[in-house]
């Protein structure tokens, strides 16, 4: 027989983070990244609830309207669309910020946008905040490391709540390529952009490996572009989408339903995403992406990759450069840099 009550000898009391609505995600910021993101989550069967919340009120109730008439497609799981406010954001379990302006051109880079963003991210997050938001909370907006530990020390959450996608999208950009090389799927592909998703990522290229077999010793590998030029494809995939269309939007927007899943399934699935390291690769008190293991309480495990000399080097160098651009905001309603906390 099951019981709640707990004795001398129950469980721990659960501090997971918390929702009134389970099975509820909210985005804010109705752009196209938001919406990108908004569409991948309807088509997924995981999400109940889809809560947005936007500064235009004319444009968030055409777009609410919009996805209405999506997800009442036959075959398509129900999915209720509310266009909310903060309080109807505070009740889902992730919140995922899109809001802030995005690079204005190819060669404008992701920390140019520093200080357009942090006086958005730290109003968004004081907000939820004031609602008693107690989920997980999905940063999505650039520059996404130190957007993530600003709506971290302004949020008070435990760290491993406050995530950044991090090097997700790079992993996977730079998977695409190297499958695309070697005539396989990305799939077989196992190899990490980590760092800052930016200019100053790197790749682990001294643990890939393809279908189990290390990077260097799979056939066909003798035929592969320099290293330094698949790596630079990666830093300028993004940059060559936008100077062709204004914008990217798809490939961010899947990388958010993927981790939407991670944690509403509890899937403890590892993902390169942007996570506070305390001690990993020697580096203390800074957000930067990484593999991750993800579940229901956000990063719930870092996982910290075996680098060569070369590739520690530059880790430390992408920490130094988003420690540096971190001195230079204000630091009015920041808090000290908190645990990963979740789990107790």
């Amino acid at each position: 027989m099951n019981s709640s009550r707990q004795t001398s000898s129950s469980k721990p009391a659960d501090t997971s983070a918390s929702a009134t609505h389970e099975n509820r995600v909210c985005i804010i910021g109705c752009g196209r990244v938001g919406m990108a993101s908004a569409y991948a989550l309807i088509q997924s069967s995981f999400i109940r609830e889809l809560v947005l919340v936007g500064r235009s009120q004319e444009q968030t109730e055409g777009e609410v309207m919009d996805l209405e008439h999506a997800v009442a497609v036959p075959m398509k799981p129900p999915v209720r669309i509310i266009h909310g406010d903060y309080a109807e954001a505070a009740r889902s379990s992730v919140v995922v910020v899109t809001a802030g302006q995005a690079t204005g051109g190819p060669e404008e880079s992701r920390l140019d946008l520093l200080s357009k963003n942090v006086g958005t991210v730290r109003d968004i997050v004081g907000k939820l905040k004031a609602e008693g938001f107690a989920g997980v909370l999905l940063m999505a907006s650039n520059p996404v490391d130190i957007l993530a530990q600003v709506a971290q020390e302004v949020s008070g959450l435990p760290a491993g709540q406050v995530i950044g996608t991090g090097t997700l999208v790079d992993t996977a950009r730079l998977r695409g390529l190297l499958a695309e090389e070697l005539g396989v799927e990305p799939r077989a592909v196992d190899a990490y952009i980590i760092g800052e998703h930016g200019d100053s990522e790197i790749a682990v290229w001294s643990g890939a490996r393809v279908a189990g077999v290390k990077l260097g010793r799979y056939p066909g590998v003798r035929a592969l572009p320099n290293y330094g030029d698949l790596l630079d494809r990666v830093r300028r995939a993004a940059p060559e989408v936008v100077k062709r269309k204004g914008h990217t939007a798809y490939a961010i927007g899947l990388c958010v339903q993927r981790i939407c899943e991670a944690v509403l399934r509890n899937e403890r699935a590892v993902l390169a995403v942007s996570t506070l390291l305390q001690g990993e690769y020697g580096i203390e008190g800074v957000y930067l992406g990484t593999p991750c293991v993800v579940g229901k309480n956000g990063v719930e495990r870092v996982i910290e990759l075996d680098l060569d000399a070369s590739e520690r080097k530059g880790m430390r160098a992408s920490a130094k450069l988003l420690k540096d651009m971190r001195k230079g905001l204000p630091e009015k309603d920041a808090a000290q840099p908190g645990r990963r906390g979740g789990q107790g």
